[in-house]
């Protein structure tokens, strides 16, 4: 049976702070040595114990989520941090991904599902919750619209007919023929034919590199 996750929470709200700590340590393979109100605490926490990942809020007085996580990066860089957030600031997201943070997660995520990404951030994975993933997605899909690199493949697809525009829009979001059929009122043969048509007009050959370049691209 392998070792208990050592786990140091870090949040200025005592409420959640204390019901994190108890629902937590109630999780199989979790071990919650401290909750603190603050980074500077945690950091102090830190010198003294060994901790293996480290749940910081976003916004806590005294030294707050992103400088305490800059800190334990150039102090304990052996030390995984995941943060936690209600996500009043979007524009944290970025700043934590530049402290090398872990994951970035929201305080509504059940417990259960806490703790397992708490295990997975250990092991070495990023974890991110649903809207962290969603900006992230976002942000990249806008960098995809102004990249130069893509501007013949979005002309191209701008040019498509209307048929054939329909049909790229479907085929993107990962949809089987049937249901692409389906939604334009067609027969499955003839949204065969209209693929087929857009692969030539697009000069692809498959619907993964098509759906792979059109999201690169901001589609």
């Amino acid at each position: 049976m392998s070792e208990n996750i050592r786990v140091l929470i870090a949040d200025d709200d005592q409420i959640i702070r204390e019901c994190l700590a108890n629902l937590l340590h109630l999780q199989e393979g979790i071990t919650v040595l401290a909750a603190v109100a603050d980074g500077s605490k945690a950091l102090r926490i830190l010198a003294d114990k060994s901790v293996d990942v480290v749940l910081l809020d976003v916004d806590m007085p005294v030294l707050d989520g992103i400088s305490t996580a800059k800190e334990i990066a150039r102090l304990y860089p052996s030390v995984d941090v995941v943060m936690l957030t209600s996500f009043e600031h979007e524009d944290s997201l970025g700043q934590s991904l530049a402290s090398n943070v872990r994951g970035f997660l929201t305080k509504d995520i059940p417990i259960a599902e806490l703790a397992q990404l708490l295990k997975y951030a250990h092991g070495g994975q990023r974890v991110f919750g649903q809207r962290p993933t969603q900006i992230l997605a976002e942000s990249y899909m806008a960098l995809g619209k102004n990249d130069p690199a893509y501007d013949d493949f979005r002309q191209r697809v701008e040019q498509l007919p209307d048929y054939l525009r329909a049909v790229f829009d479907l085929l993107i979001q990962a949809l089987p023929n049937k249901i692409i059929a389906r939604k334009l009122g067609i027969t499955e043969a003839t949204a065969r034919s209209y693929i087929s048509e857009l692969f030539i007009a697009t000069g692809f050959t498959n619907r993964g590199e098509l759906t792979i370049t059109a999201i690169k691209a901001g589609y």
